[in-house]
């Protein structure tokens, strides 16, 4: 039984800004991409037009109602004149909450496991101030009919509630960047997983305190790769030491625009696009300055000849994992984490290894023959996976 319905009472706190948009507002957003399409919002009458304004892009859209008690939605009829279901399922949100996108898909998967029951988690600030419930809509109006309790893990972050302390915003603000790690982590390699956003996602939370957008971060991002690139050109020890730390400092960052986007919930497909298209730049361009750079210091025409092997295996690359993101199904988000995870950018960390031990040559020939053994590697494994799944489904 899929949620459509959320029931907001609305915070006393609506208007409060994290990461510069209003509390509420945050909240029909992370409602809305989790598949929610009806909010009925319940304030006094003589506060609606101060809630309104908190819901941000969401104030005066069809898909919003305003009560003054939940108990009228039982009578309410919709435009199709048809009165809500008590049996139908819906999330309920009280107090001045604060949470990610990943914590609300936790909690729907709970409900998802048992529709029938009212599930409550509620909010992990001292106070415990906030409240988030699934099940149907009758029960959850009967203010105890509670049939299992959802409660959050001692070690969770969110949700969080704002509960009046002048310190909750900064709280709330550092809990939601800190969880941008867990959001990532079932798809990150290794060395993303354990260094990178560890680092990142700092950087993401000073950055998402001012002004910057994350496609500046992305725009800044590649110019700074593009500089590594044409530092590993250069035939000099030193130059391509520190174009291997700079480039492994640049695959950290690249982490940022998409966690700042997050955060301020701003995310879009042209940003990702543009994301991917600047990552696939500076990574031929830095393969390329490396190469050049090998070339001008042996004085061996072999690494030109690597560059269009290596521009070839790239192609061969883009089309395996193009191939691999084509596959649906149940167990194709699974899938998908792999690829990400096996297509990662580790490589960055052996990188600067053998640009310490000067011998960057060894990675030139890895990569331009390695990205083919890749690229066949992923096409066998995506067929396979094609066909394990047809022949589940039959």
């Amino acid at each position: 039984m899929l949620i459509e319905t959320a029931l907001i009472a609305a915070p006393d706190r609506a208007n409060n800004a994290v990461f510069g948009r209003p509390l509420l507002e945050r909240l029909m957003i992370n409602c809305e991409r989790a598949g929610i399409k009806r909010f009925v919002v319940a304030a006094p009458r003589e506060l609606y037009p101060d809630v309104a304004r908190a819901m941000g892009r969401f104030e005066g859209s069809d898909s919003v109602s305003m009560v003054e008690s939940f108990i009228e939605i039982l009578n309410h009829r919709d435009a199709d004149g048809l009165a809500i279901d008590p049996s139908s399922p819906c999330v309920s949100f009280s107090g001045n909450l604060v949470f990610a996108k990943s914590q609300l898909a936790r909690i729907l998967g709970a409900h998802a496991s048992d529709p029938r029951s009212v599930h409550r988690e509620f909010s992990t600030d001292r106070d415990h101030g906030g409240e988030i419930a699934t099940g149907p809509i009758g029960e959850m109006l009967k203010r105890g009919g509670i049939s299992a309790r959802l409660a959050a893990p001692a070690a969770s972050l969110l949700p969080f509630a704002l509960n009046g302390r002048p310190e909750d915003r900064e709280e709330a603000e550092l809990r939601l960047a800190k969880s941008v790690r867990e959001e990532s982590a079932h798809k990150d390699a290794p060395m993303a997983r354990w260094v990178d956003r560890r680092i990142s996602w700092r950087i993401s939370y000073w950055l998402a305190q001012t002004r910057v957008t994350p496609n500046m971060v992305t725009v800044a991002n590649t110019a700074f790769g593009l500089t590594c690139a044409w530092m590993f050109s250069v035939p000099n020890y030193w130059m391509r030491l520190f174009a291997a730390i700079f480039f492994l400092i640049s695959i950290t960052i690249d982490g940022v625009d998409g966690e700042l986007a997050r955060l301020k919930m701003v995310e879009s497909e042209f940003g990702g696009k543009l994301d991917v298209l600047t990552d696939n730049i500076v990574h031929v361009g830095v393969f390329i300055g490396l190469l050049v750079g090998c070339y001008r210091v042996d004085h061996s025409r072999a690494y030109l000849y690597l560059i269009p092997i290596l521009l070839g295996g790239f192609i061969m690359c883009a089309y395996a994992t193009w191939r691999a993101f084509k596959i649906k199904g149940k167990q194709a988000a699974a899938w998908l984490d792999k690829v990400d995870r096996w297509s990662g950018r580790d490589f960055a960390y052996l990188v600067v290894v053998l640009a310490i031990a000067n011998r960057l040559e060894y990675f030139a020939w890895g990569a331009a023959f390695g990205s083919y053994v890749f690229a066949l590697a992923l096409i066998w494994i995506t067929g396979r996976t094609e066909s394990s799944m047809k022949s589940e489904s039959l």
